[in-house]
């Protein structure tokens, strides 16, 4: 745990653009002081709750365009986009950038966002919409990759975002056992790398009875969250849903055993965009956007 915050520090120090508070920033809207994410030969995978994007039309588009070119990411795995024209609009300006989008969810849609240099789309599918009820109608989106740097690598990306309040603790739970059946099956099968991220609508470091994913937490020879450490600080400085009470982490980055030498040389963090972006919150998302680093 010491050496992970120690990592994420001397990372943020080393970046070639420091964090710098709103006050520092003299409360501009600038995305200029932002880190550039990206690791040399390296993987750099995001994922963002962007709030019924675009909540405030182009001055929405705007900001996002900035902080996706500003930290400068591979991929950008995203959630609740519910204007399609809008979000086509934002990636017709992000000219390295190609996307991909589920066609099987109508509203709060899921998305990729990934550096069409870098990548090679070998496959696009929508998972379990034969469960729409338990994954809250919205499929988890599945993405077969090739990243063809200096080291390249096969790898299954599923962006999901599971179910909110209400009854969504058992909703949780029961989409958590379709996907963990799914992802047993699928490794069983030969298939390698998986990682799965998105907003996972609960907090891993919950008590045993009221935890969603005590399922994977249980299974830690063949999967591990990489957002662990952060979910578990004592500290709520770098919590993906600062709003909820004292701030809460429920967007998470889970990858398969077959990537766990990956994770320990690389790194995590949560961008506090919040503090770049005066009015963060009411422009873009009530979330901030979690970074998986690696390399291959």
């Amino acid at each position: 745990m010491i050496y992970r915050l120690y990592f994420l520090f001397f990372y943020i120090f080393i970046s070639c653009a420091s964090p710098v508070k709103q006050e520092e920033n003299n409360a501009n809207n600038s995305t200029g002081f932002l880190p550039d994410l990206n690791l040399a030969n390296g993987i750099e995978i995001v994922t963002w709750n962007i709030e019924n994007f675009p909540k405030l039309g182009s001055r929405t588009i705007d900001s996002v365009y900035n902080v996706v070119t500003r930290l400068n990411a591979d991929v950008y795995c995203l959630q609740e986009i519910s204007n399609r024209n809008s979000f086509q609009e934002l990636t017709d300006r992000l000219i390295d950038y190609d996307y991909v989008i589920s066609d099987d969810t109508d509203y709060l849609n899921l998305a990729l966002l990934y550096k069409k240099n870098n990548f090679i789309i070998r496959s696009k599918t929508s998972l379990f919409t034969e469960n729409m009820y338990e994954f809250a109608y919205r499929p988890p989106l599945r993405v077969e990759m090739t990243y063809i740097g200096e080291n390249s690598i096969d790898f299954t990306l599923i962006n999901m975002h599971m179910k909110c309040c209400d009854n969504g603790y058992a909703r949780r739970v029961s989409s958590a056992q379709i996907l963990y059946e799914y992802l047993k099956s699928s490794i069983e099968s030969g298939i390698l790398n998986h990682i799965v991220v998105g907003d996972w609508n609960d907090d891993i470091s919950d008590n045993y009875n009221q935890n969603s994913f005590n399922i994977f937490l249980e299974d830690q020879d063949n999967f591990k969250y990489v957002t662990y450490d952060m979910a578990h600080s004592s500290s709520n400085a770098y919590d993906s849903f600062p709003g909820y009470g004292s701030g809460s982490f429920i967007d998470h980055i889970m990858i398969s055993s077959d990537l766990f030498e990956e994770y320990q040389g690389g790194d995590v963090q949560t961008i506090r965009l919040g503090d770049y972006l005066a009015g963060y919150d009411e422009i873009i998302s009530d979330h901030r956007p979690v970074v998986w680093r690696f390399v291959p």
